[in-house]
């Protein structure tokens, strides 16, 4: 398959690796850079996004929020050197009714869209685990499910466009949940004067472990966070998901009250690290 991709952040470069490896892919990235791709991946980066995106039955998107792609889509000149009837995949996680406008104007031009967003960090990126939510026609799913196979380890079909962001935001919200109540049991803890480490292990014996405990482990207790998710990005799910639920009318108490505490470790300078960081910005607090 002839597939354009836009995105080679540390998301995207992974996933493209794995797509590379069996189909052929010219891809673009707003910020031009030396890349260096896994050897016997064959990947042609081009600095026009037209050549990145012309001619090519399918496009793939991954970029950090709604305003990157709308630019590398519509800005840029994009969606109109697109044959009429290329596919647009968009794989970054934005808003629902963000989806859905974005749909609206490709559809105007001639294009087809699905959103189809990823669960997983770099990890599961590099490893190829990931697992993609998809809303669109049933139809464009069938025609790129053998791409999602490439860097998925499943890929769901739930339904028109839209579903599959509110399934991401839904699961996003979930995790920035998550990661709070890990922060808050981590600080605490440290304050009753137990270490990092024995409450982890004794968390790991608990109903309560979980793959996202067993990943952030050891960042927590190294107390080193590099960015495998940002926790500004999962601050900025988190206000999506908060926006989408005031548009159907859900009561979300616990999801506004973890954006809050996500909103003020970004004000406080915690926003480029990884979002386990989180323990560490409630630390400061606590000692503060």
């Amino acid at each position: 398959m002839n597939i354009g991709w836009i995105g080679l952040g540390n998301m995207g470069v992974p996933m493209l690796c794995h797509v590379a490896r069996e189909h052929r892919v010219d891809a673009y990235n707003r910020t031009p850079k030396p890349f260096k791709f896994e050897d016997g991946v064959d990947v042609c980066v081009v600095s026009d996004i037209r050549q990145a995106v012309a001619g090519k039955v399918c496009v793939f998107i991954m970029v950090s929020d709604a305003s990157a792609v709308e630019d590398v889509l519509f800005t840029s000149g994009a969606a109109d050197a697109m044959d009429r009837g290329t596919l647009i995949v968009n794989a970054s996680t934005i808003g629902v009714d963000e989806t859905l406008e974005f749909a609206k104007r490709a559809a105007a031009l001639g294009l087809r869209y699905m959103d189809a967003p990823v669960l997983g960090s770099v990890k599961p990126a590099n490893d190829g685990t990931l697992v993609v939510v998809a809303g669109g026609d049933r139809s464009d799913f069938d025609r790129v499910e053998p791409v999602f196979a490439t860097f998925s380890k499943r890929a769901f079909h739930l339904g028109p466009i839209g579903q599959g962001a509110a399934m991401k935001l839904l699961v996003n919200a979930y995790l920035g949940m998550a990661v709070e109540a890990m922060a808050e049991t981590v600080s605490f803890g440290n304050r009753c004067g137990f270490g990092t480490e024995v409450i982890f292990d004794v968390l790991e014996t608990s109903a309560v472990w979980s793959p996202m405990l067993a990943g952030k482990r050891q960042l927590v207790i190294d107390n080193e966070y590099a960015a495998q998710f940002a926790l500004k990005h999962l601050d900025k799910d988190l206000g999506l998901t908060l926006r989408h639920a005031a548009a159907t009318g859900v009561s979300t108490p616990a999801i506004a009250a973890t954006k809050e505490a996500f909103a003020n470790a970004v004000q406080e300078g915690f926003g480029d690290l990884d979002m386990s960081a989180m323990v560490k910005f409630l630390v400061s607090q606590t000692n503060g």
